[in-house]
């Protein structure tokens, strides 16, 4: 058995985490088990720090049911409506048959690991089934993880409350072996130890590992022998960088494969920070060859050739790095790809626009086409350069808001104007209803005063009427 399953903490009290990490994920469950619904959490961080064990840790220490989705298993929206649509917003039975009530208390957890890899396309949409299920408020807990949190929507990060997980110190990690090999009866160098726990880079997983592959046949572990069995760690894209522009080692390529990016989004990182490094030859040589390597990547796309990636990450690690004559020394900030910010706004902007056109479309009475190619240029247009009280009208009666205005007059100052305006002439308005509601007001007193008057006036002339009748007799009346 793995020592990592074997040894995978079993309550929260024996998971290695940050003391405020561990405190808000108690208290997020504290408030499940008294009936108080919460927001899913969305654990982030690198691999091997702890994410999904502390999710399971929770979930034994509070005696909850468990509904794993994990990396292997497929996410798209079919799996995701189906198993945790199904999960989260229905009760339970335990494994033994007996019938848990979420208003008990008898709760399952619901873990969603490594949701960055989640298909997002539109035909797959496993990203969007999950964003419409949080918005509809389960009623079960639910845990997501993810080693690169900024990869999902800013729309499903905003539905869970985040934590940052952090790489865990090498004091933590020989803590954890050393607790292990007392277990299992194994004499180990502190020395050792401490080389398992620092060539893990922080990844307790790692760490783990290293030792079960170390201590396979010994019963004591000596530092020589973890120099054999030394691993090669997972790689940052910043020190692949610093790689590919500060030397001339051509292992880089190693380091580049061990990446967690894809050929296609490492060329463009290597693409955005090649101007920082070179310049003259060696620039016009970098990208000659980064070009080639971008030939190869095409035709992965297009024939499905994965073979030829290899080409395409030699050329664009080793390829670049040996353009320039001799390793640069100082210290470069590097740049993450300013193309990806571009998409992500150009995509934040389609979305605004397009729920203009719905306004405009819903009021004007006509489809978002028609609103785009009948109505926008003309509305544009009348509220960039039209007088205030025809901007102001427009703006009231799509109900744009602020956003919206700047959006559609990229201009402050005139955003102010109308927003101004509006206020002033809604101000107008209320001093208006209120002037009519007081002189409809003195208007009901008046008439108030006339009937009360009027009535007076008939309550005494009733009580002469009947005098002037009793006083008239059958004598009188005969002369």
């Amino acid at each position: 058995m793995l020592w990592v399953e074997k040894y995978r903490p079993r309550t929260i009290k024996d998971v290695i985490a940050e003391k405020s990490i561990i405190e808000r994920v108690v208290i997020w469950a504290k408030k499940w088990e008294e009936g108080i619904p919460q927001k899913p959490l969305l654990f982030g961080g690198p691999p091997g720090v702890g994410k999904t064990s502390l999710a399971l840790a929770l979930a034994n220490t509070f005696s909850w049911e468990v509904v794993e989705l994990n990396a292997s298993d497929q996410r798209n929206w079919h799996i995701i409506r189906r198993i945790v649509g199904e999960s989260i917003f229905t009760e339970t039975i335990s494994d033994e048959g007996e019938f848990l009530s979420s208003k008990k208390g008898r709760l399952k957890l619901i873990i969603l690991d490594e949701v960055d890899n989640i298909h997002k396309k539109e035909d797959i949409g496993g990203e969007s089934a999950l964003i419409k299920l949080l918005k509809r408020k389960p009623r079960q807990p639910m845990i997501l993880t993810a080693n690169d949190p900024f990869k999902l929507s800013a729309e499903l990060r905003n539905l869970c409350e985040f934590i940052q997980f952090k790489r865990l110190s090498t004091k933590q990690i020989i803590k954890v072996l050393e607790r292990i090999c007392a277990l299992e009866g194994i004499i180990a160098d502190k020395k050792a130890l401490d080389a398992i726990a620092k060539n893990s880079g922080g990844d307790l997983r790692a760490a783990i590992n290293d030792l079960q592959a170390v201590a396979e046949g010994r019963g004591e572990i000596r530092v020589s022998d973890v120099v054999i069995a030394k691993r090669t760690q997972e790689s940052d894209v910043f020190k692949v960088m610093q790689k590919i522009f500060k030397t001339l080692n051509p292992n880089v390529y190693g380091e580049a494969m061990l990446l967690d990016e894809s050929p296609e989004d490492l060329i463009v990182w290597i693409e955005e920070n090649i101007p920082l490094e070179y310049r003259g030859e060696d620039l016009i040589r970098a990208y000659s060859i980064i070009s080639r390597a971008d030939m190869f990547l095409g035709r992965v796309r297009r024939r499905q050739f994965y073979r030829l990636w290899k080409y395409a990450s030699y050329l664009m690690t080793v390829g670049v790095q040996q353009c320039k004559d001799r390793p640069r020394g100082g210290f470069t900030k590097y740049q993450r790809p300013k193309i990806w910010q571009m998409l992500t706004q150009s995509k934040e902007r389609r979305e605004k626009l397009l729920k203009i056109l719905k306004k405009i479309g819903k009021e004007s009475h006509m489809s978002t086409r028609k609103a785009l190619t009948e109505m926008f240029c003309y509305l544009l247009f009348l509220l960039r350069n039209s007088d205030l009280k025809v901007a102001s009208s427009i703006a009231t009666f799509y109900d744009f808001s602020d956003d919206e205005l700047m959006f559609l007059i990229n201009d402050d100052k005139r955003v102010k104007e109308i927003r101004e305006f509006i206020r002033k002439r809604r101000r107008r308005e209320v001093e208006k209803e209120e002037e009519v509601e007081k002189e409809i007001e003195e208007r009901l007193k008046k008439e108030i005063k006339k009937e009360d008057v009027k009535k007076e006036k008939k309550k005494r002339k009733k009580p002469k009427e009947k005098a002037e009748k009793k006083g008239v007799t059958l004598e009188d009346f005969f002369g």
